[in-house]
């Protein structure tokens, strides 16, 4: 265990002990393989170098995280990112070795570090190098902000282009949703799709039917009205006469609105918030490149 300081048990023989105790206690205390048990309090004086038994360190990242086939969210793997060890969170003193730390999340996330990030890192007994709690939403999910956000590190403004296929924060689904209410879809054929309108005046729809008299006429069919003992009276001397009715088939109906005239005037839109809507995209190193 202490193989740098053996030469210093060959002094022991010069004070007068016997060759082959000191060649025991070599044995016990410089056979790397040998276990040391030692009953009481151990106390160091200096800090203790050889083995790595570091349990974090910290390391700033030279690329953007990345994954061989799909994003972990979708089934993938276990996604990784290349980076440069360090002696701090504020990323000095850079070693120039390159590890490779893998970046586990939970099922239905995806990493979110991109290069120049520092992250706190661990070894594995195996020897691979792991960094935990760097997950984020699942690569297409939407958040709202209420920060006038336009972005952020993974996240990009859903107004159909920053958050495009090339979008400079990474790739997107190029949804827009400016000036817009995402709506849950009943296919998923449906996802994408967009509908409604944003005109200030409702248009009704429909038939409107009078049931009214029709046209019509009344004709005088006696050429004479009698009455008791008067003399005949002469009532029509020529073309027997009608008159015409009301034709109410066909009824022309206006709606007077609030401002006097036209369709009916309603708002379309209630009482509202603005708030940004951004979109986790993938900025990982397939997608962006370092």
């Amino acid at each position: 265990m202490f193989s740098k300081q053996a030469i210093l048990f060959d002094k022991l023989a010069a004070t007068g002990m016997k060759p082959d105790q000191v060649d025991i206690l070599k044995k016990i205390f410089c056979n790397p393989k040998a276990t040391l048990k030692h009953e009481g309090h151990v106390e160091f004086t200096t800090r203790i170098s050889g083995a790595d038994i570091r349990t974090s360190r910290w390391a700033k990242c030279t690329y953007n995280w990345q994954y061989d086939s799909s994003a972990p969210s979708k089934g993938g793997g276990l996604a990784y990112i290349y980076a440069e060890e360090c002696n701090g969170p504020n990323g000095a003193g850079i070693t120039g070795s390159q590890l490779k730390i893998y970046l586990p999340v939970p099922g239905g996330q995806d990493p979110n570090v991109e290069s120049g990030d520092v992250i706190a890192f661990s070894k594995a007994e195996d020897g691979t190098y792991f960094a935990l709690g760097y997950g984020d939403n699942r690569i297409g999910s939407i958040i709202m902000g209420t920060q006038a956000d336009s972005g952020t590190k993974g996240y990009a403004l859903c107004d159909g282009t920053a958050n495009g296929s090339g979008g400079q924060r990474g790739k997107g689904s190029g949804a827009n949703l400016s000036d817009k209410f995402p709506r849950c879809w009943t296919s998923s054929a449906n996802s994408g799709n967009t509908g409604g309108s944003a005109a200030s005046n409702l248009t009704i729809e429909g038939t409107f039917t009078a049931n009214g008299i029709g046209n019509h006429s009344h004709t005088l069919q006696e050429t004479t009205i009698g009455t008791g003992s008067e003399s005949t009276v002469d009532v029509v001397t020529s073309t027997p006469t009608g008159d015409s009715g009301v034709d109410l088939g066909t009824v022309s109906v206006t709606f007077t609105g609030a401002g006097g005239s036209g369709s009916p005037s309603a708002a379309t839109i209630p009482p509202y918030t603005y708030v940004s809507f951004l979109e986790r995209v993938d900025n990982s190193r397939n997608i962006l490149g370092a």
